[in-house]
Protein backbone atom coordinates (compact mmCIF):
# COMPACT_ATOMS: atom_id res chain seq x y z
CA UNK A 1 0.00 0.00 0.00
CA UNK A 2 2.78 2.41 0.90
CA UNK A 3 4.57 1.78 -2.40
CA UNK A 4 1.34 2.39 -4.35
CA UNK A 5 0.66 5.66 -2.53
CA UNK A 6 4.26 6.77 -3.10
CA UNK A 7 3.97 6.03 -6.83
CA UNK A 8 0.74 8.04 -7.08
CA UNK A 9 2.36 10.90 -5.20
CA UNK A 10 5.38 10.82 -7.52
CA UNK A 11 3.06 10.88 -10.55
CA UNK A 12 1.15 13.87 -9.19
CA UNK A 13 4.45 15.62 -8.51
CA UNK A 14 5.65 14.95 -12.07
CA UNK A 15 2.37 16.21 -13.50
CA UNK A 16 2.67 19.39 -11.41
CA UNK A 17 6.13 20.03 -12.80
CA UNK A 18 4.90 19.44 -16.36
CA UNK A 19 1.99 21.82 -15.77
CA UNK A 20 4.37 24.46 -14.41
CA UNK A 21 6.72 24.13 -17.41
CA UNK A 22 3.96 24.35 -20.01
CA UNK A 23 2.13 27.16 -18.20
CA UNK A 24 5.34 29.17 -17.99
CA UNK A 25 6.01 28.65 -21.70
CA UNK A 26 2.45 29.71 -22.55
CA UNK A 27 2.65 32.82 -20.36
CA UNK A 28 6.08 33.80 -21.69
CA UNK A 29 4.78 33.51 -25.23
CA UNK A 30 1.74 35.55 -24.26
CA UNK A 31 3.88 38.25 -22.70
CA UNK A 32 6.02 38.41 -25.83
CA UNK A 33 2.91 38.75 -27.97
CA UNK A 34 1.66 41.67 -25.89
CA UNK A 35 5.09 43.29 -26.13
CA UNK A 36 5.18 42.99 -29.91
CA UNK A 37 1.74 44.58 -30.19
CA UNK A 38 2.71 47.41 -27.85
CA UNK A 39 5.97 48.17 -29.69
CA UNK A 40 4.30 48.65 -33.07
CA UNK A 41 4.98 52.14 -34.43
CA UNK A 42 2.31 54.72 -35.15
CA UNK A 43 2.31 53.87 -38.85
CA UNK A 44 1.80 50.22 -38.04
CA UNK A 45 -0.90 51.09 -35.54
CA UNK A 46 -2.75 53.22 -38.12
CA UNK A 47 -2.57 50.44 -40.71
CA UNK A 48 -3.69 47.87 -38.15
CA UNK A 49 -6.54 50.12 -37.06
CA UNK A 50 -7.72 50.49 -40.65
CA UNK A 51 -7.61 46.73 -41.17
CA UNK A 52 -9.48 45.89 -37.96
CA UNK A 53 -12.11 48.54 -38.62
CA UNK A 54 -12.76 47.09 -42.08
CA UNK A 55 -12.87 43.60 -40.58
CA UNK A 56 -15.44 44.60 -37.96
CA UNK A 57 -17.46 46.44 -40.59
CA UNK A 58 -17.66 43.24 -42.63
CA UNK A 59 -18.64 41.36 -39.48
CA UNK A 60 -21.44 43.84 -38.83
CA UNK A 61 -22.81 43.23 -42.31
CA UNK A 62 -22.41 39.46 -41.98
CA UNK A 63 -19.98 39.37 -44.91
CA UNK A 64 -16.92 37.81 -43.28
CA UNK A 65 -15.39 35.14 -45.57
CA UNK A 66 -15.26 32.05 -43.33
CA UNK A 67 -14.78 28.48 -44.54
CA UNK A 68 -15.35 25.50 -42.28
CA UNK A 69 -12.40 23.28 -43.16
CA UNK A 70 -9.68 25.92 -42.80
CA UNK A 71 -11.10 26.86 -39.39
CA UNK A 72 -11.18 23.23 -38.27
CA UNK A 73 -7.64 22.63 -39.49
CA UNK A 74 -6.45 25.85 -37.85
CA UNK A 75 -7.50 24.41 -34.49
CA UNK A 76 -6.71 20.76 -35.11
CA UNK A 77 -3.13 21.19 -36.32
CA UNK A 78 -1.91 22.28 -32.89
CA UNK A 79 -3.51 19.28 -31.21
CA UNK A 80 -2.05 16.88 -33.77
CA UNK A 81 1.40 18.42 -33.45
CA UNK A 82 1.21 18.09 -29.66
CA UNK A 83 0.26 14.42 -30.04
CA UNK A 84 3.17 13.75 -32.39
CA UNK A 85 5.65 15.53 -30.13
CA UNK A 86 4.36 13.52 -27.18
CA UNK A 87 5.54 10.30 -28.78
CA UNK A 88 9.13 11.40 -29.39
CA UNK A 89 11.99 12.71 -27.28
CA UNK A 90 11.75 15.96 -29.27
CA UNK A 91 8.63 16.75 -27.25
CA UNK A 92 10.78 17.68 -24.24
CA UNK A 93 11.67 20.88 -26.11
CA UNK A 94 8.97 20.90 -28.78
CA UNK A 95 5.95 20.96 -26.45
CA UNK A 96 7.08 24.03 -24.46
CA UNK A 97 7.90 25.76 -27.76
CA UNK A 98 4.45 24.86 -29.12
CA UNK A 99 2.77 26.25 -26.01
CA UNK A 100 4.85 29.41 -26.26
CA UNK A 101 3.88 29.91 -29.91
CA UNK A 102 0.21 29.32 -29.11
CA UNK A 103 0.36 31.81 -26.27
CA UNK A 104 2.12 34.36 -28.47
CA UNK A 105 -0.45 34.33 -31.28
CA UNK A 106 -3.36 34.37 -28.84
CA UNK A 107 -2.13 37.33 -26.80
CA UNK A 108 -0.85 39.21 -29.85
CA UNK A 109 -4.28 39.04 -31.46
CA UNK A 110 -6.02 40.25 -28.31
CA UNK A 111 -3.43 42.97 -27.71
CA UNK A 112 -3.86 44.31 -31.25
CA UNK A 113 -7.56 44.93 -30.61
CA UNK A 114 -6.75 46.65 -27.34
CA UNK A 115 -4.03 48.73 -28.99
CA UNK A 116 -6.49 50.02 -31.60
CA UNK A 117 -9.77 50.27 -29.65
CA UNK A 118 -8.53 50.59 -26.08
CA UNK A 119 -10.37 48.74 -23.35
CA UNK A 120 -13.41 48.41 -25.59
CA UNK A 121 -11.36 46.15 -27.85
CA UNK A 122 -11.47 43.42 -25.21
CA UNK A 123 -15.08 42.63 -26.12
CA UNK A 124 -14.61 41.73 -29.80
CA UNK A 125 -11.28 40.08 -28.91
CA UNK A 126 -13.00 37.85 -26.38
CA UNK A 127 -15.65 36.84 -28.89
CA UNK A 128 -13.13 36.23 -31.67
CA UNK A 129 -10.39 34.54 -29.66
CA UNK A 130 -11.40 34.05 -26.04
CA UNK A 131 -14.43 31.81 -26.52
CA UNK A 132 -12.59 29.26 -28.64
CA UNK A 133 -9.57 29.52 -26.33
CA UNK A 134 -11.67 28.09 -23.51
CA UNK A 135 -11.80 24.89 -25.58
CA UNK A 136 -8.46 24.69 -27.35
CA UNK A 137 -6.43 25.70 -24.29
CA UNK A 138 -8.11 22.99 -22.23
CA UNK A 139 -7.43 20.49 -25.02
CA UNK A 140 -3.79 21.51 -25.34
CA UNK A 141 -3.05 21.23 -21.64
CA UNK A 142 -5.02 17.99 -21.43
CA UNK A 143 -2.67 16.29 -23.87
CA UNK A 144 0.41 18.40 -23.21
CA UNK A 145 0.94 17.46 -19.57
CA UNK A 146 1.02 13.67 -20.03
CA UNK A 147 2.69 14.23 -23.39
CA UNK A 148 5.62 16.06 -21.80
CA UNK A 149 6.06 13.21 -19.33
CA UNK A 150 5.90 10.71 -22.18
CA UNK A 151 8.49 12.66 -24.17
CA UNK A 152 10.77 12.78 -21.15
CA UNK A 153 10.51 9.00 -20.84
CA UNK A 154 11.36 8.64 -24.53
CA UNK A 155 14.43 10.83 -23.94
CA UNK A 156 15.48 8.68 -21.00
CA UNK A 157 15.21 5.56 -23.11
CA UNK A 158 17.20 7.18 -25.90
CA UNK A 159 19.92 7.94 -23.37
CA UNK A 160 19.90 4.36 -22.13
CA UNK A 161 17.87 4.86 -18.94
CA UNK A 162 14.46 3.21 -19.21
CA UNK A 163 13.65 3.09 -15.53
CA UNK A 164 10.41 4.54 -14.23
CA UNK A 165 8.72 7.53 -15.79
CA UNK A 166 5.52 7.95 -17.75
CA UNK A 167 4.31 5.48 -20.34
CA UNK A 168 1.69 5.97 -23.06
CA UNK A 169 -1.38 3.87 -22.33
CA UNK A 170 -5.15 3.75 -22.70
CA UNK A 171 -5.67 6.78 -20.45
CA UNK A 172 -3.36 8.85 -22.63
CA UNK A 173 -5.20 7.92 -25.81
CA UNK A 174 -8.52 8.76 -24.18
CA UNK A 175 -7.11 12.20 -23.46
CA UNK A 176 -5.88 12.42 -27.02
CA UNK A 177 -9.39 11.71 -28.32
CA UNK A 178 -10.85 14.32 -26.00
CA UNK A 179 -8.20 16.80 -27.15
CA UNK A 180 -9.09 16.27 -30.81
CA UNK A 181 -12.79 16.57 -29.99
CA UNK A 182 -12.32 19.85 -28.11
CA UNK A 183 -10.17 21.24 -30.91
CA UNK A 184 -12.84 20.42 -33.48
CA UNK A 185 -15.46 21.95 -31.20
CA UNK A 186 -13.38 25.14 -31.06
CA UNK A 187 -13.34 25.27 -34.86
CA UNK A 188 -17.10 24.72 -35.06
CA UNK A 189 -17.61 27.45 -32.47
CA UNK A 190 -15.60 29.84 -34.62
CA UNK A 191 -17.63 28.91 -37.67
CA UNK A 192 -21.19 28.95 -36.31
CA UNK A 193 -21.33 30.92 -33.06
CA UNK A 194 -18.61 33.58 -33.24
CA UNK A 195 -19.91 35.37 -36.38
CA UNK A 196 -23.39 35.73 -34.85
CA UNK A 197 -22.10 37.07 -31.53
CA UNK A 198 -19.57 39.34 -33.22
CA UNK A 199 -22.18 40.83 -35.56
CA UNK A 200 -24.43 41.75 -32.63
CA UNK A 201 -21.50 43.16 -30.63
CA UNK A 202 -20.05 45.26 -33.45
CA UNK A 203 -23.41 46.91 -34.11
CA UNK A 204 -23.14 48.45 -30.64
CA UNK A 205 -19.52 49.56 -31.23
CA UNK A 206 -19.42 51.03 -34.75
Amino acid sequence: MGVRIRKKWDLLSEQSVALAVLSTAFLLGGGLGCLFAALAGEDGRAELGSYLTRYLSLAREGQLPRELWPLLWGQLKYALLALVLSLTALGVVGLPVLFGVRGFFFSFSVACFCRVFGGQGLFPAFVLFGLSALLWASALFMVGIPGLLSARQQLRRALGDGRGGWSVGAAYWCRAGACVGLSLAAGLLEYWVVPVLLRGLVRTML
